[in-house]
């Protein structure tokens, strides 16, 4: 009996310990496991916004070139107006000059001397110099409006680029390494199996002492039987 109980707590003690240490290995399994899980986590995260990023700066580009091609087409715009105002004052004050020397030949025809000739000549000179200063100060308009037009263009140009911005990527760390947990010692199961053994010998010597103090004949006694009742 005292051999039995012995070996019967060494083996629980023996089954304890590997159980300790397959139970140490599994968490350890499982920690690696997580571990690399968060790796191809972060490195795909890692990914996306490099990709994002490189997206957002394509649409940048594409949004600048478009933005210039505007800028380009409103600045053309406006000159081609100033140069037609432009055109169109060179042309009436050519009628003008047309016509001021018509009026004078026509003065020059007509026979007059003296002071009406200086009279008429005079209001013709003051008459197509009213006309040139108008249409000087037209076109000096037309010139002011044009430069407004070319400034409100730059804004414009400016505020297109600065509708779109460079995408800030986030930034993604691993995760840490986790710590491996260490097996588990022996020692608290070989004292086990010691404390055991102990066990072991002093049930076996109880049991001795117990058996010793029996009849030898007790086991041939024949079993009484039990009384009857009486009625």
């Amino acid at each position: 009996m005292g051999v039995a109980t012995a070996g019967l707590g060494i083996g629980q003690q023996i089954a304890s310990y590997q159980q300790a240490k397959a139970n140490t290995a599994f968490r350890n399994a499982v920690a690696e496991q997580q571990y690399e899980y968060g790796l191809l986590q972060a490195q795909s995260s890692r990914e996306y916004e490099s990709q994002r990023s490189l997206l957002q700066n394509d649409i940048i580009s594409q949004n600048a070139e478009i933005a210039a091609i505007a800028h380009a087409g409103e600045i053309y715009g406006a000159n081609l107006r100033y140069m037609q105002e432009q055109e169109a004052a060179a042309q009436k004050r050519r009628e003008s000059g047309i016509k001021l020397l018509e009026s004078r030949g026509e003065i020059a025809a007509a026979g007059r001397v003296g002071n009406v000739v200086d009279t008429l000549l005079a209001d013709l000179y003051r008459k197509d110099a009213a006309f040139d200063y108008a249409n000087s100060r037209n076109l000096a308009f037309t010139m002011m409006q044009t430069q407004e037009a070319k400034r409100g263009a730059q804004a414009q140009y400016a505020s297109r680029l600065a509708s779109q911005q460079p995408y800030l990527q986030r930034t993604i760390l691993d995760p840490i390494k986790p710590l491996q947990e260490a097996s588990p010692s022996s020692l608290p199961y070989i004292i086990g199996g010691a404390s055991s053994v102990l066990s072991g010998v002093s049930a076996g010597l109880s049991t001795a002492s117990a058996l010793k103090g029996l009849d030898p004949n007790f086991f041939d006694k024949p079993v009484p039987k039990p009384p009857v009742p009486k009625p």
